[in-house]
């Protein structure tokens, strides 16, 4: 995380670079230059409208009797009618269309006029520019002068022209793509969609705009529109439909990246061939399909050839000289290959399940086409790894669906989900659309839609249908070697990636095979596409195959998986000390929950970064197992209360006051000390702050303070830092800030910083900056103060972003996610309204969204992007803000009615800001400002303030770490 600073009195984020972008996605697109990203958007949105405009006049070639359309000539499209030329100058912008946007355009229609009028040039000359966006006021008054040129039209979608003769412009590349679509509805070739049809002509007019191909040339005759829309159809017949719609997989592959032979390899399910289905909707070579599964290997070259040569029309190939008497097929090929080349043309050939044949046959064919490209698509199975050893060509795999598109795809089948249940659901099935579709119909059908009852009996393995992955992946592992197939069921227990190392200990210690037979497993489980590796050297059994694997294990009683799972949980414990990671956290959780170790969850779940993680799910259920268990000690069960009552008071449940009373019967029933009474005693305290309740908060105040006295000083500055809390909620804003400003100094001589020191500098910097002995919880409770100081703050009316920006830093270097987003989304609240927009919007796109990518918590996704969505409104991308919250809009129905209701409120927020606009930036009339903060109070869910953690008793650094790994807290959980 990077954190720029103007070091003024009102310090905040940089937002040069970062603030000018138009665009970014909500996974926080990573580059190095930012505003070269913006130019390079824009380029290409400029010309792909330029494009589908030049086949907008394609496809009504005949409706405004054009005799031929050139396109990147003398001007962007030019339309020779009988006795006229009409120049087109295409434009797409963001804002109204401006006179700086057409002045260089203006200027040579002047030069291409006179070129007419001294008859260089045959008919009449008329000019037009064509616009997604309407003229500006300037412009549109320019237009009305007496001395704007007669033949110079500006048109744009909302125009009247009554002598419009070119097709209309669309207002977006999407609206352009529709009408295309329309248009090529009605044309004699209902073998082709539509959409095809008119990506290919994208293709092919992006093609002749380059001048490569001389029988184009940048000019398309109407007479040979027919020839070439029909050459279209025959190019595609061969290839499977897409699926509609067709849903784009995680960074998938260009179809074309320049390299002569490509490997596409997936299990069923992978969606290899829809892939290629769809790319090729904007291929611009021809491109031959063949599936090869049962071609015998002696024909496949045979086959290949005559395929590439049926569609080769035209006599520059002389085929008839190529198919003589007696020639092979590679011969065939090879002579095919060298035509091609002098002909100036690409190919592409695409060989589907080529798996299924020998090596050599698939190395023969692609040796004698050597001029022609060959795409090869297969499964993880039979020769594929050596046609990847032979032709040397590294194999490609396809991501899967990310969890925007599994979640529109739960919405079409009727299903429900959160953002949590949907990523578990590609966790469970590697996203893999065959896997993701069927496991979304058992859904429907025999969980009442419900995602996160689906995932759960999967994670069990306790799902009575069977599951497409169930069928597929199963009959891989049935094909195993006994020794490998025990491997890879050992491995389905881990989801997160472990070093081969460290996998191998674990399998040996499960009863698997020894160290030669170990490694030979893992390759061959590589080569399947069963396991997959990870930088350093990490490996991880596929997701898809874990399904498949923990099946099998269950089958061998529930004492054996447990054994197994004690073995994976110390490996994982160790891994975790020597590199921590929150995927390896969460397993170590759940296996603990698992193997009944409720003596360290208890321990890990008093301490308040803990619940950071967003790991809480996965303990819960065992915490409040432990909690009513009385075979359990005491101070463990008032642990798990004091755990639970945390998270319930966090998350605003009224069940909070449950867990308080029973640690107060458990208190007076085993006669516990102090720190168990400070727990339960400043939590009630802020409970009754919260609700209202002045006297009672206050007495708890004074009931705690003579017992705090008592205690070390690190527990005396949490109940400081908790009696300010309570004071804020009680609305003595101004009493907060006189109590945490000193508690904040004194934070920063604990851990040996000061606010000169954090100025300008990151978390990674300020690292090495701490005390030695400085303890983890002390940055994260300074970071705490910050945050209670800028709440204060905000209720006196004073703008305090250096409070947040700092109590940023801090979390970041806490490794405190859940307080950094809840923090993160407030300082975007203040930049809003402070109506610094491009502030806030910079806020969200260098260091939240970034943030959200990189701890993938799904709590946060929807309220990150849906503030998100308002903060683009506010600084008037309407469009993008809309189709954000449309692809949220999947997420609804699996979220409670309060949140559903914030999503509803944004949206209805947003659309008010595009029907009347944003307030003007720093120049608010009075009163405004308060009611546009009312406003985006209204959109979004507001973190209420939370009692600290901090009540658990100080781990010393020499002291055992309560994680379980037997080591000293320092070189544990004490120094991450």
């Amino acid at each position: 995380m990077t954190w720029k600073e103007n070091g003024t009195a009102d310090e905040r984020c940089d937002t040069k670079g970062f603030a000018e972008l138009e665009k970014l996605s909500p996974s926080g697109t990573n580059v190095l230059d930012p505003a070269q990203l913006l130019r390079i958007e824009a380029v290409h949105r400029g010309y792909l409208f330029q494009h589908l405009y030049a086949v907008q006049c394609l496809l009504s070639a005949e409706t405004i009797a054009a005799r031929e359309i050139a396109v990147e000539s003398d001007e962007d499209v030019e339309i020779q009618l009988d006795g006229i030329r009409i120049y087109v100058q295409v434009k797409h912008r963001k804002d109204a269309l401006a006179w700086d946007d057409i002045e260089g355009a203006m200027s040579r229609f002047a030069d291409l006029r006179g070129s007419h009028e001294r008859s260089e040039r045959q008919g009449a000359a008329r000019f037009v520019i064509v616009s997604n966006t309407g003229p500006n006021g300037p412009l549109l008054q320019r237009m009305t002068k007496p001395d704007w040129p007669a033949d110079v039209t500006i048109d744009w979608p909302q125009a009247d022209l009554i002598d419009r003769i070119l097709p209309a412009p669309k207002s977006s590349l999407m609206e352009a793509i529709e009408g295309n679509c329309r248009l090529a509805e009605v044309l004699p070739f209902a073998t082709l969609a539509p959409e095809t049809l008119v990506w290919k002509l994208a293709g092919v007019v992006t093609l002749a705009a380059t001048g490569e191909k001389a029988s184009l040339d940048h000019v398309f005759t109407t007479k040979d529109l027919p020839a070439l829309f029909e050459q279209l159809v025959l190019q595609l017949q061969d290839l499977p439909v897409p699926p509609v719609p067709y849903r784009v997989q995680q960074d998938e592959p260009d179809l074309f990246t320049g390299d002569r032979v490509r490997l596409i390899v997936g299990y069923s399910g992978a969606g290899k061939t829809s892939w290629l289905a769809q790319a090729a909707q904007h291929a611009v070579g021809p491109l031959v399909y063949l599936d090869v599964g049962d071609t015998p290997g002696g024909a496949l070259s045979n086959a290949v050839a005559r395929e590439v040569a049926g569609r080769l029309a035209g006599n520059r190939y002389r085929l008839g000289e190529i198919f003589l008497p007696g020639a092979s097929g590679r011969e065939i090929l090879q002579l095919l290959s060298r035509r091609i080349t002098e002909a100036g043309d690409v190919v592409t050939v695409a060989l589907d399940n080529i798996h299924k044949l020998a090596a050599d046959d698939i190395v023969g064919v692609i040796q004698a086409g050597g001029n022609i490209n060959f795409l090869l698509l297969g499964r993880p199975e039979g020769e594929v790894a050596a046609i990847e050893a032979i032709v040397g060509v590294k194999r490609e795999d396809l991501r899967g669906w990310a969890s925007d598109t599994v979640a529109a795809a739960g919405h079409d089948a009727g299903c429900k989900g959160d953002a949590a249940d949907y990523q578990r659901l590609i966790d469970l099935t590697g996203g893999l659309p065959l896997f993701v579709q069927n496991a979304l119909a058992v859904a429907e059908t025999d969980y009442q839609g419900s995602v996160k009852r689906l995932c759960g009996d999967l994670v069990r393995a306790t799902h009575t249908t069977e599951m497409a992955q169930d069928f597929v992946l199963g009959r891989v592992f049935e094909g195993l070697p006994v020794t490998i197939a025990k491997v890879a069921d050992l491995l389905s227990l881990c989801d997160a990636p472990l070093t081969r190392e460290e996998a191998g200990s674990y399998i040996v210690a499960a009863g698997g095979p020894e160290r030669p037979v170990l490694l030979q497993s893992f390759r061959k489980l590589l080569s399947l596409g069963l396991l997959q590796s990870f930088a350093g050297d990490k490996i991880k059994l596929h997701d898809a195959a874990r399904v498949v694997g923990k099946g099998r294990l269950a089958l061998l009683g529930a004492e054996t998986v447990k054994a197994h799972q004690e073995a994976l949980r110390r490996v994982v414990q160790q891994s975790l000390i020597e590199s921590w990671s929150p995927t390896k956290l969460s397993l170590f959780l759940r296996l603990t929950g698992e193997v009944g170790r409720l003596d360290i969850l208890v321990e890990m779940a008093t301490e308040e970064l803990f619940h950071e993680m967003g790991v809480w799910p996965e303990v819960e259920a065992y915490l409040e197992h432990g909690a009513q268990d009385e075979h359990v000690p005491p101070d463990q069960r008032v642990k798990a209360l004091d755990a639970l009552a945390f998270a319930d008071m966090k998350a605003g449940s009224d069940r909070a006051t449950s867990w308080l009373d029973q640690m107060d019967a458990l208190i007076t029933a085993y006669d516990l000390g102090a720190e168990e009474r400070l727990r339960v005693g400043m939590k009630r305290m802020n409970l009754l702050a919260g609700q209202g309740n002045r006297r009672a908060a206050q007495q708890a105040i004074a009931d705690l303070a003579p017992l705090v006295k008592t205690l070390p000083p690190g527990h005396q500055r949490v109940f400081s830092y908790n009696v300010a809390c309570a004071e804020l909620a009680l609305g003595d804003s101004d009493a907060a800030i006189r109590r945490i400003q000193p508690l904040i100094k004194d934070y920063y001589e604990v851990i040996g910083l000061s606010p000169e020191m954090v100025m300008g500098n990151n978390a990674p910097d300020l690292k090495p900056m701490l005390k030695e002995e400085a303890e983890v919880d002390d940055v994260k409770h300074l970071a705490d103060s910050l945050d209670v100081l800028a709440k204060a703050l905000d209720a006196e009316g004073k703008f305090s972003p250096l409070a947040r920006v700092h109590a940023l830093k801090f979390y970041d270097l806490a490794r405190a996610p859940d307080s950094l987003f809840r923090v993160g989304q407030d300082l975007v609240d203040q930049f809003i309204r402070k109506r610094d927009f491009d502030g806030a919007r910079d806020m969200m796109e260098s260091i939240v969204l970034p943030q959200l990518q990189q701890w993938k918590l799904a709590d946060y996704l929807i309220s990150v992007r849906s503030q998100y969505a308002v903060v683009l409104a506010y600084c008037g991308l309407y469009s993008d803000a809309e189709a954000e919250m449309r692809r949220l809009e999947p997420y609804k129905s699996g979220l409670a009615p309060l949140a559903q209701q914030e999503l509803e409120n944004q949206r209805e927020l947003i659309a008010n800001l595009r029907r009347f606009g944003a307030p003007p930036k720093w120049t608010a009339p009075p009163g405004l400002l308060d009611n546009i903060a009312r406003q985006l109070d209204k959109g979004r869910r507001k973190a209420s303030i939370v009692p600290s953690r901090a009540a658990s008793p100080k781990i010393g650094r020499n002291e055992r770490c309560p994680c379980g790994s037997g080591k000293k807290y320092k070189h544990c959980h004490g120094g991450t």
